[in-house]
């Protein structure tokens, strides 16, 4: 999303190709004649300004034409959720909440259950995220490829949205204990 001076959104949409793995991405990259480098890349980062995101032929056919004959690149992936992995998730959308880690998981129990039972079926050994990287004259293009999973925050979310009364108590409870702290100054 871009914002204008006159503050209208102007969204576009970007459609992701799938990730690829290490090897596909040598593949990839030989067939175009470019030198791949692993490198740690923050996926969070590839979404600023500054970064330019496209299809993976686009950014190599780019670079070459560019006179840049390596790229960076990186290739996540997922390991099994499990409780350890769960409990990180929900104290993290608490956190981001401002509500009880208690009260997301008695209201969604039933979606960790079946959040925990669907990424036991996805194969752990195919990545979720791979990214490729370029810079050209002080610009980062990038390539952003993802693998369709399941993501606990998504049904969560869900979930409390459509609310029930214990969030809404909570959400209450929040939002009279700020209009308190209001009133104290």
């Amino acid at each position: 999303m871009k914002i204008t001076k006159n503050l209208t959104h102007v969204v576009s949409s970007v459609d992701f190709q799938a990730a690829l793995n290490e090897k596909e991405l040598a593949n990839v990259l030989g067939e175009k004649g470019m030198q791949g480098f692993p490198a740690e890349l923050d996926i969070a980062e590839r979404t600023e300004e500054h970064v330019q995101i496209v299809a993976l032929e686009d950014l190599l056919g780019f670079a070459k034409a560019s006179g840049v004959n390596a790229v960076t690149y990186d290739v996540t992936y997922f390991p099994h959720a499990d409780d350890v992995e769960i409990d990180y998730q929900v104290s993290q959308l608490a956190r981001d909440l401002e509500i009880s880690s208690e009260v997301i998981r008695s209201l969604c129990a039933e979606e960790i259950d079946e959040y925990l039972a669907l990424d036991k079926e996805r194969d752990a050994e195919r990545p979720v995220h791979s990214i490729v990287e370029a810079y050209i004259g002080g610009t980062a293009f990038a390539w952003y490829g993802i693998n369709e999973y399941p993501r606990l925050k998504r049904v969560i979310l869900r979930k409390l949205i459509a609310g029930g009364a214990e969030a809404e108590h909570a959400f209450v409870m929040r939002a009279s204990k700020l209009q308190m702290d209001y009133i104290d100054y």
